[in-house]
Parts: C-alpha cells; structure tokens; sequence
C-alpha cells in the first residue's frame, strides 16, 4: 500500500499533478499496489485526483477526520467539537481569515477574486461567513491558513480546547503555514491503518510519503515513510528516505526505486 498526502507531496505548487508521477501510480496500481490518497483536504477535492488515476481505493480527507469509500459512502466520521468549531469559525469570520470549513458534505471558503463559484470543485462553497453553516451538518474539519492567523489559533484556541479538538499546525517551506483543526482522534496514521486492514495488507508493506507536520504520524506508521526535499526539517527526521521534491516528481521517483 503507498499512501499519498496531495499538497506538497503528490500536487506540486501549481496545485497541480504532473504526468510523470501520473504514469508512475497507474502502473504500480497496475501491478498491484494499492495507492490511498490520505490528505487535510475534503473528500470531493482528493476524489478529482483518485478518479484521474483511477483509483478505487478508500480515500483518507479532512487530516483523518473522515475515511470515504470511492463512491463517498463513510467508513470513518470524527465530528468536530460544535463549541469549537462555532467560536474559531465565528472568530474568523470576523477577522477575515482564509479558511476552509467542511459541514457535512460542503466544504465552504471566503470569495476571493477572480473567483467563480459555478465553476468550483464539487463540494466547495463560497460563504460571507461560515458560522452561518454549521448548522447544516456535523462540522468535521476547519483550515486556516497564513501565519498570523495560526499564531492566533496556537494562542487563543489550542490551549482552550487542548483534548476536546485537534490542532494539526503546519509550516510548509515555502507556502503559508496552516493549521487544521479536527476530532482529537483524527490522524492519519489512525485511517490509514483502518484503510489498511480493510485491504488485508500487512503492515511492513505500507510505504507513506508526505511533506508536512500532519504527516508525521503516518510517515512514523509505515512499514517506509518517505518525506519530500521540501518538507520541513522536523518532518525529514521521522523519515527513512527523502524524495525529490514535488515539483521534481518525487512521488514517480519512489514508486520506481521501491516499487517498480
């Protein structure tokens, strides 16, 4: 099994996947390994990239919140502590912070521009304010992103609410920081090893690669953990090999030299 974080890792800066790493992960599927994209995006964003691959394998999304067969049907649901959720969304809605708020099956943003909303991915919404949704649905994960923000989330809301939510901070070289904030039991090493023994694949067959604090964890679980050239230096210790970075095709550079 090779489990793939998306940004950072298998999407390189343009947000975009190459048709080298591509090419690499249709032919290890073809041979059969089992690729899992475990990803702090939503589920709908992570299925555009399983369904140009091809993948028919559960998709780990919102930092482990949520596992979801290929059709979306759930196989894990960690809801989001509703005061949590409420007062850092209501907090930053009135601050103006980028965020991205998953409710149910929405995930909702901030208007930006140059933005379409018609032509945004399934699942993602444009909203003035995302408090006035958490109604709709079990909130599951909030990102925030860009450093003054997160400082303010370290300094306001972690330690308020340290054991009743998760605060996944994030510090990508070269990218804006972020924090996900999530169920405590969310983690991406926990999915993965759900996703794991679903499939029936030992655990010293697993090879996982990232980029970011989210995940070290899943790098410290697998049978491989490989980080990325660009990843922070505290994510390239609990790594066993460093790649490329994604914009070198990192990820086609792994499946080749363990894989193929």
């Amino acid at each position: 099994m090779l489990a793939l974080d998306l940004d950072g890792t298998l999407l390189n800066s343009a947000m975009r996947m190459s048709d080298t790493n591509a090419e690499a992960l249709k032919t290890a599927a073809e041979r059969g390994v089992s690729v899992v994209l475990a990803t702090s995006r939503w589920y709908a964003l992570a299925k555009r990239t399983a369904d140009r691959l091809g993948l028919t394998t559960p998709i780990v999304c919102s930092n482990g919140a949520e596992v979801r067969e290929i059709d979306g049907g759930e196989l894990l649901h960690l809801p989001l502590d509703a005061e949590a959720a409420r007062e850092v969304v209501t907090w930053g809605d009135d601050h103006g912070w980028e965020m991205f708020t998953t409710v149910g099956h929405s995930t909702y943003m901030q208007m930006r521009p140059g933005i379409i909303p018609e032509k945004l991915p399934g699942g993602l919404k444009v909203a003035d304010r995302h408090s006035e949704h958490l109604s709709e649905g079990a909130p599951v994960c909030v990102q925030i992103w860009q450093q003054a923000a997160v400082q303010e989330v370290a300094e306001r809301f972690a330690p308020k609410y340290d054991g009743r939510a998760r605060f996944s901070f994030n510090t990508p070289v070269g990218q804006p920081h972020y924090v996900v904030l999530t169920h405590p039991d969310a983690e991406k090493a926990k999915a993965l090893e759900l996703v794991r023994e679903k499939l029936g694949i030992a655990q010293e067959e697993t090879i996982a690669m990232g980029d970011s604090e989210s995940d070290i964890e899943m790098l410290r679980w697998a049978g491989l953990g490989i980080a990325m050239r660009n990843s922070p230096d505290a994510v390239k210790k609990e790594a066993l090999h460093i790649a490329p970075s994604n914009d070198e095709d990192g990820v086609a550079w792994a499946a080749i030299k363990f894989l193929l």
